[in-house]
């Protein structure tokens, strides 16, 4: 699906379709609802500017997909705890 999405680019939707939900679901245990949705629809996104680097060995691209959602997540919780220290140095101030 993954490698026929390059050359036709609406099959990667059905690739949305099979795990748009288990990715949400990931995010949201770690991080909450809030940013769940966020981290889910950029998860896609960086799947699909990626996709021409899948191993398309591999037939299951759930695991590929919750690893991108995992380095998402890192990334939101460095930008929120940066953003934190900011809001805290200003209070101080």
């Amino acid at each position: 699906m993954i490698e026929r999405s390059i050359r036709e680019p609406a099959v990667f939707e059905s690739l949305y379709s099979r795990h748009a939900t288990s990715v949400y679901r990931y995010a949201a245990q770690r991080l909450g609802d809030h940013a769940a949705e966020d981290v889910m629809a950029e998860t896609f996104l960086v799947a699909f500017e990626r996709r021409s680097a899948y191993d398309v060995t591999v037939q299951n691209a759930r695991p590929w997909l919750l690893g991108i959602a995992t380095r998402l997540m890192r990334k939101h919780v460095r930008l929120e705890a940066t953003a934190w220290k900011g809001v805290s140095a200003d209070l101080a101030a």
